[in-house]
């Protein structure tokens, strides 16, 4: 469960993370402000795009591999932003900082084939190991920007919480405040270096089966565990083909092709029933 630290910007690029760390917070201040950012990342991204002009649909819909977060492509000039509503929210939080990183450097010019060609987003590289140099900066700047330093530091001092006797509980208030998985937290805690790397480690060995069952028992964090299966959302897409449908602006060449469309993405994606 310690790979994460091993694996990351922080511990792998020292100088590259102090980049990205600067590069949250400027974005953080344009797009964010001073709040804890937990699910209000769906309206950020879509306010950055807003403010960028860029074309973005968000869809959130459970997916048949529960090991894919999330993954964003280009299509006929908008950037579709697909999501796994089978995952825990606490997932779906991550993997959308994740893949704003992402549509940001797609927006800023700095790599537009990224997510041109498709960004995925599975649980080996947002638990364990970045297959890329843009994945290993995507998952530096999705901790930063859902767990900011200074908020980090202000919310340990009011809850009390000492790095040196930090425990898994303690680790459990700070999931339920920032509303992100386990193992991000105890990175983010490494990286403002509330806690050393030893005891980032202890925290990582931690089994994960001990960390599902304080949650259980002490109810922290425990909202941000549930999946959202049952949340389907398609963005504008089902809108915008009815009314055009019923405006009858399309061929039925054109007809045809967005609902087969539609179809495909429950085909492949989409759990059944």
């Amino acid at each position: 469960m310690d790979n994460i630290l091993e694996e990351s910007l922080f511990s792998k690029q020292p100088k590259q993370f102090e980049s990205i760390r600067a590069l949250s917070k400027s974005f953080a201040a344009n797009y964010c402000g001073t709040i804890i950012v937990r699910d209000s990342i769906f309206s950020i991204v879509e306010n950055y795009a807003r403010k960028r002009d860029l074309s973005l649909e968000i869809l959130r819909y459970p997916f048949r591999d529960d090991e894919l977060w999330a993954f964003t492509f280009v299509k006929k000039g908008t950037i579709f932003l697909c999501v796994n509503s089978g995952l825990a929210v606490c997932k779906q939080i991550f993997a959308v900082a994740h893949e704003l990183y992402h549509i940001h450097y797609y927006s800023e010019d700095i790599d537009p084939d990224t997510i041109a060609s498709g960004s995925l987003l599975d649980s080996k590289t947002a638990d364990d190991m970045a297959v890329s140099q843009e994945d290993l900066e995507a998952n530096a700047f999705a901790g930063m920007l859902l767990m900011p330093d200074g908020i980090i530091d202000e919310q340990i001092k009011i809850y009390s919480i000492s790095g040196d006797k930090i425990t898994v509980d303690d680790v459990l208030v700070l999931m339920d405040l920032f509303a992100l998985p386990y193992k991000a937290v105890v990175l983010r805690l490494a990286e403002n270096h509330n806690i050393t790397k030893a005891k980032a480690k202890e925290l990582l060995s931690c089994d994960s089966t001990y960390v599902s069952e304080r949650i259980m028992l002490t109810g922290k964090a425990s909202v941000w565990q549930r999946d959202s299966k049952d949340f389907s959302y398609l963005g504008s897409l089902l809108d915008d083909m009815k009314y055009n449908v019923e405006q009858e602006l399309l061929t039925d060449n054109r007809e045809k092709s967005d609902k087969d469309y539609l179809e495909n993405l429950r085909r492949n994606f989409l759990y059944e029933g």
